[in-house]
């Protein structure tokens, strides 16, 4: 049986905040240490938790000014939770009923609610706001959107502490759509034969194949079996990576590359698999071993459908299609990170938080990437030149 270990309080270990707790977090931007979400939302570390907030509103949104989907995608998050959040006449005011769901009020409704709210002034305060608020596209218009700063100060007060607020009890990605992989199209899910315009789209989507060398010219020895294995462990590292970042993985190449080498132990490790199963599983263990790549039951799961689904490609006669653009992704992906140049930090965003998007990240050296991709120019022969599913036990 086992038993509790006491920890003793010391000055070491104490809530800095409370001093009544266990220490278990440290603020990134003062690194003082504290015991809960309580305690770091606490008035005496106000500032801390206001800039973090601000910050990662900045960096869920994921301004970029030359992309104009990007430009596309803050408007349409902003519009919408303006739009959510705001009371513009008598008919919007809402209740729950467990019954009929949300109900709008009706005159006897709105008396009672009246007895508890001055609705006659909080109409007031509504007009009076209409008459001050700016369209929040018109405020942003000529706008540089990488300046995080200039962005922020273009929100009202009330904006920026309502979207604090909903950062704290909400999770924003609701409001940013779901990217959908490439290797989602396969024959089977075609909504008809003559629907050209949809295969066409999805084959635009898929990573573009460059020249492959042929295994013999990488190697005169015949591939151990535990190959094929390696190979489907690294493309559920990939499979799982991609939906991480929601499909924008190239704008975080670091990251990526870091969060790829962290749950493939056969890229990181040289790790050799024997069978499909460890193969995946690993890679579904490594994922919650990581101390900083948030994950849950979810994502563990897609990662085996979407390798069943990049193993098996888009028809019976390209089969290893997707096998081939997952790793010309990946490859593009180290080169990209292999050329990536980190600039310096601009505004009091990127001052207080250099590495905002993972604080914990290990980035992999440019020794590491080197060999990355070499190990990727031997995988891409071999799933070009010799790999069959067909020879592989599930």
């Amino acid at each position: 049986m086992s038993s509790a270990k006491i920890i003793e309080l010391n000055e070491t270990n104490t809530c800095k905040i409370c001093d009544n707790a266990l220490a278990k977090y440290s603020c990134p931007k003062c690194n003082i240490i504290y015991c809960s979400l309580i305690c770091y939302q606490a008035s005496t570390h106000l500032d801390c938790t206001e800039d973090f907030y601000k910050e990662n509103v900045m960096a869920e949104l994921n301004l970029n000014k030359s992309n104009p989907e990007s430009e596309k995608k803050m408007f349409e998050i902003l519009q919408k939770y303006h739009e959510n959040n705001r009371i513009t006449s008598p008919g919007d005011y809402k209740y729950w009923d467990a019954a009929d769901g949300e109900t709008e009020l009706d005159e006897d409704a709105m008396g009672q609610f009246s007895q508890f709210v001055d609705v006659e002034d909080l109409e007031e305060d509504l007009d009076s706001d209409d008459e001050d608020y700016i369209d929040i596209a018109e405020r942003l218009a000529g706008v540089d959107l990488d300046d995080t700063d200039t962005v922020w100060d273009k929100l009202t007060n009330d904006e920026r502490q309502d979207f604090m607020a909903f950062l704290k009890t909400e999770d924003i990605s609701k409001l940013i759509p779901s990217w959908t992989p490439w290797w989602m199209y396969t024959e089977a899910n075609k909504i008809s034969e003559v629907n050209i315009d949809q295969t066409d789209e999805f084959k635009s989507d898929c990573p573009k194949l460059g020249v492959i060398k042929d295994f013999s010219s990488i190697t005169t020895k015949n591939p151990a079996n535990c190959v094929a294995y390696n190979l489907v462990n690294l493309l559920a590292a990939y499979a799982f990576t991609a939906r991480y970042f929601n499909g924008e993985h190239f704008d975080f190449p670091n990251e990526a590359v870091a969060v790829i080498a962290s749950v493939s132990l056969h890229l990181k490790k040289e790790l050799n698999f024997e069978d499909y199963d460890t193969a995946v599983k690993s890679v579904e263990q490594e994922c919650i071993n990581c101390e900083w790549i948030i994950t849950d039951s979810e994502n563990l799961d897609l990662i085996k459908e979407d390798l069943n689904r990049i193993l098996n490609g888009p028809t019976p006669q390209e089969k290893n299609k997707y096998v081939l653009c997952a790793l010309t992704d990946f490859q593009n992906l180290l080169k990209a990170c292999e050329n990536h140049k980190e600039g310096k930090p601009k505004g009091n965003f990127a001052k207080h938080f250099p590495n905002h998007y993972f604080p914990q990240v290990q980035y992999e050296n440019k020794d590491n990437i080197r060999k990355y991709i070499k190990k990727t120019d031997y995988l891409l022969a071999f799933a070009k030149d010799v790999f069959n599913m067909a020879h592989m036990k599930k």
